[in-house]
């Protein structure tokens, strides 16, 4: 089966991510709309396409026997069919078209029964819309219950996994780039950090703990942070592109903020503002990172525009 790639690392959530994954590239033309876990299981359904497809999931809790097992499958399906008949002004709040099928997804079947009382369910359906056609109006008149299984989505899941992977080797490049020490660095960009840093900090005296800390900070990650973007641009392509357009569309809006203020008492504020407000740009761009790679490349970015000057704080 294609879930012997996790090697028995599921369980009903890890599922329910895998089969929303599945879903949004499979049915991305039709947009399919994840419905959130607040909503999900209150109504039968876990997501919709625009064209009439929702959805629900179900991972076994443990290994059953076979007669378990269908039981489970049975009661599972039958519960939320009696859901999908009670929700109609639910859908309608979600957005829900007029559905045409119902996907029950599960990892595996091992008997023919959960095929039969899917058609029965869907027999029933189709009796309630036609004692009832103006309370059913949602549920279309070629109305079908679908039983989807895990190798249904071998290329879904297989092109899962490979994202994964990728990004797991890439936020362990980001995290695991060395530090070095000062003397890899051009002294006119030490002098350009130093300047700005204390710039920011209000004419700090040099001997000041808290400046020299920075500074050794800032030093490094700029090396650090020249490191990273080799790495991503020899290696990650398509992700450098995203993170150094980004990096060059807020740096013109960095150099132009900080240069047009003038009262320099707002530096340390300004800074603070800028650093919060690009991490959150950060987050929202580039979704492979996670927060630890996040918060490195924050620093490593802000350490190299207060090398080159994009940061134009006034003395």
């Amino acid at each position: 089966m294609i879930l012997d790639f996790y090697d028995g690392n599921l369980d009903g959530d890890s599922w329910e991510d895998l089969c929303q994954s599945c879903y949004r590239i499979k049915y991305q033309e039709q947009h399919y709309t994840e419905i959130p876990a607040v909503h999900g299981g209150d109504a039968g359904i876990e997501g919709f396409t625009k064209n009439g497809i929702v959805n629900q999931c179900y991972f076994p809790e443990r290994n059953y026997t076979d007669d378990e097992l269908h039981k489970h499958l049975r009661d599972k399906m039958t519960k939320d069919i009696g859901k999908l008949l009670e929700n109609k002004e639910e859908y309608a709040k979600l957005g829900v078209p007029v559905i045409h099928e119902w996907h029950f997804i599960i990892p595996m079947y091992k008997d023919s029964r959960i095929i039969k009382h899917a058609e029965t369910k869907r027999k029933e359906v189709l009796r309630a819309k036609k004692d009832n056609p103006k309370q059913y109006d949602y549920i279309a008149d070629d109305f079908n219950i679908v039983i989807k299984v895990a190798d249904d989505f071998k290329f879904e899941i297989t092109k899962t996994i490979r994202e994964s992977l990728t990004d797991t080797k890439l936020n362990v490049a980001v995290r695991q780039v060395k530090e070095t020490d000062w003397e890899k660095c051009d002294s006119e960009k030490v002098e350009n950090i130093k300047r700005k840093v204390k710039t920011v900090m209000n004419d700090v005296s040099e001997e000041d703990e808290y400046y020299k800390e920075a500074i050794d900070t800032y030093i490094k990650s700029y090396i650090k942070g020249l490191e990273i973007m080799r790495i991503l641009r020899t290696s990650y392509a398509a992700i450098y592109e995203d993170v150094y357009g980004l990096e060059q569309a807020y740096k013109t809006q960095v150099s132009l903020k900080t240069g047009m203020n003038m009262d320099k008492s707002m530096n340390s504020k300004i800074f603070n503002d800028i650093l919060d407000d690009f991490e959150r740009k950060l987050s929202e761009t580039c979704q492979y990172f996670n927060a630890a790679s996040i918060l490195e490349l924050k620093i490593d970015i802000i350490s190299m525009w207060l090398a080159d000057c994009t940061l134009k704080f006034r003395k």
